[in-house]
């Protein structure tokens, strides 16, 4: 089992960012070039206001866990990386209770919610 360090970044992007060059310092060159566009998204979702933990492994990746300080509820968003660092996955897992069907609603509105947000915001 390897070893998980978490670091929350300061609020401010500047330091958010401090904080991250501190962190990346410990990687393989290769890594830290991997992680400079890893980099500049933590310090763009700590711009918009979100809450951002660096996800630091033995092994020499790295992840973001991304919350909405207003919406602990919902849970963290994980922005992964790719090997060359030019790609990222996002993942939102969330369990929800589907045993009557006001819950089946509820996860209908979810996942409608997510899909129209996302599909709002983002243009191809």
């Amino acid at each position: 089992m390897q070893k998980v360090y978490k670091t929350l970044l300061k609020a401010e992007p500047e330091r958010a960012r401090e904080q991250l060059e501190d962190l990346a310092v410990r990687l393989s060159p290769r890594d830290y070039a991997a992680c400079e566009r890893l980099r500049a998204v933590a310090e763009e979702l700590v711009r918009r206001g979100l809450e951002v933990t660096a996800v630091d492994y033995q092994d020499g990746s790295q992840e973001l866990e991304v919350v909405h300080p207003q919406a602990r509820h919902i849970g963290p968003v994980t922005v992964d990386r790719d090997a060359s660092g030019t790609g990222c996955q996002l993942s939102w897992e969330e369990w929800v209770d589907v045993a009557d069907e006001a819950a089946v609603a509820r996860t209908a509105d979810t996942v409608t919610a997510l899909l129209l947000g996302v599909g709002t915001a983002v243009k191809p």
